[in-house]
């Protein structure tokens, strides 16, 4: 078994050991604070022996202040040579870890651990309670879960988190397909959005961060480069801390990530309180969201609803209008993962959408296959927005039959995102694929952006040989008949 399979299943086991104890909804906040508790403990290791390059200088800051007794390695042991309350000294550990990390990066959010406690009775009484950390602190301590600088443990660390996020995302109900973007979605953004060095970048729903990161690694292999910043909010608490944690496993150290309501509290502000503005603004938010605080934003919306006031009812174009309007004038873009009733609904929604593409900052609108997100089978689109647009049309993509299909789930390949993004940099019309509307045909359906309008689909003309048809009714008559006069006969007798 290789070393990457190795890994996987140790982290299934660690993730089986939660089972029935704590929510599936909930596990991740054990399993993930464990995980860099390890990482930041084989880290710490290489830095004591200055195996580790200048790259990670943010990393390392962090990692000199953690102190000794801190380390899982310290806890591991101790573990073995006493046995109990091992709860507690995880929890001292995570404790001095929150410091150091927040002593480098002054996090306003709040200590990432805060919420967090291994010693709980949701595990049992005391003596359960240790002989399962004990399990955990094996399975951790096994050679595949070493993430050393040597080893290539910065390579695995990211294996690590993104299979835990496709497992965790798809066990969990929790938010449903926002918690994690899939990486095919991730890495079709970033061909899209094509990020480059000196961007900034912005995710207003950020989740776990791993969207953000895709981007961030774009920058990196496209330009060899990691002169870009990352920024993002996110309303869940527990999640928030999830990707802080998921931006220190991928030394992503300078990024500024914020905990809060992006639309009722925007936590992103410059230091005139106004909207940050960025290059790159990517989202996968809450889809179909109701109830969401409408009645703040009458009194203080940031000047992001002047193309018009989202209903009550639906705050899909409250994300969309919030993102528009965080655009840098000359080279903001941007991507937005929608539910198709974004494209046609009417009401107050139609208004927003005819004043955004009067404005000419529609860009693309692209079809996507259904079950693509974990926790929903519904279809979603991609609407693209961008502020250095040269002309009013419009690029409409039906990618909507273009998937790998794996265990119940869709996946977009690396040659489904070549192929949608090629069309939609070429800007080409292909029969049963794409159409490029202009502004006069868009108008002409009143707004609507429905992809069927734009894209026909021709289906395949079936020949039918109607003679053949008539001989086989014949036939079956025929024998229908026969069977009928020997039925006859028995009744009859």
């Amino acid at each position: 078994m290789s070393e990457m399979k190795m890994l996987h299943k140790s982290l299934l086991l660690a993730c089986d050991l939660f089972r029935g104890k704590v929510d599936s909804s909930s596990y991740k906040d054990y399993i993930f604070s464990i995980l860099l508790l390890k990482y930041i403990s084989d880290v710490k290791s290489d830095y004591e022996c200055d195996l580790i390059n200048g790259e990670y200088s943010e990393l390392l800051e962090i990692v000199s202040r953690v102190p000794e007794d801190a380390s899982f390695y310290k806890i591991y042991h101790d573990a073995k040579n006493h046995g109990d309350y091992i709860g507690e000294r995880i929890d001292d550990s995570l404790r001095l870890i929150d410091q150091a990390i927040d002593s480098v990066c002054q996090s306003r959010g709040g200590y990432l651990f805060e919420s967090i406690k291994f010693a709980t009775v949701n595990f049992g009484a005391k003596s359960e309670r240790d002989r399962m950390l004990n399990e955990l602190l094996d399975i951790f301590a096994s050679p595949e879960m070493k993430f050393d600088y040597t080893q290539d443990g910065n390579k695995k660390i990211k294996v690590a988190c993104r299979y835990l996020f496709e497992k965790i995302a798809s066990d969990s109900a929790m938010r449903g397909a926002e918690f994690y973007t899939p990486d095919g979605v991730s890495l079709l953004f970033a061909e899209l959005l094509q990020p480059r060095d000196g961007d900034s970048i912005c995710d207003p729903t950020c989740g776990s961060g791993s969207l953000l990161i895709t981007l961030g690694e774009k920058i990196k292999k496209s330009f060899r480069s990691d002169n870009y910043t990352l920024f993002g909010q996110e309303v869940n608490r527990s999640i928030w801390a999830l990707a802080k944690m998921n931006m220190i496993m991928h030394n992503e150290i300078n990024s500024r990530i914020e905990w809060g309501d992006v639309i009722s509290n925007p936590q992103l502000l410059d230091t005139d309180n106004r909207l940050m503005q960025f290059d790159v603004v990517a989202s996968n938010p809450p889809l179909n969201i109701i109830g969401w605080n409408h009645d703040d934003l009458v009194r203080n919306d940031y000047g992001r609803f002047n193309l018009g006031f989202p209903p009550q009812s639906k705050g899909d174009y409250a994300f969309i209008l919030h993102m528009v309007s965080t655009l840098k004038s000359a080279t903001g873009r941007m991507a937005i993962l929608v539910s198709h009733g974004v494209l046609f609904r009417g009401g107050q929604e139609e208004s927003i959408r005819k004043n955004l593409i009067s404005e000419g900052l529609l860009d693309a609108v692209i079809g996507l296959p259904d079950r693509l997100l974990p926790g929903t089978a519904i279809p979603t689109a991609i609407l693209i927005f961008r502020r250095d647009r040269n002309n009013s049309n419009v690029v409409f993509i039906d990618a909507s039959d273009l998937a790998k299909p794996v265990k119940g789930r869709n996946l977009i390949t690396n040659e489904i995102i070549e192929k949608i993004s090629k069309c939609y940099f070429e800007r080409s019309s292909v029969d049963d694929f794409s159409h490029v509307a202009s502004y006069d045909e868009i108008q002409l359906n009143d707004f609507n952006l429905n992809i069927s309008r734009y894209v026909k689909k021709h289906e395949e003309q079936v020949f039918v040989d109607l003679e053949r048809l008539r001989q086989q009714r014949e036939e079956l008559l025929s024998t229908l008949h026969g069977l009928e006069r020997e039925m006859k006969k028995y009744i009859d007798n």
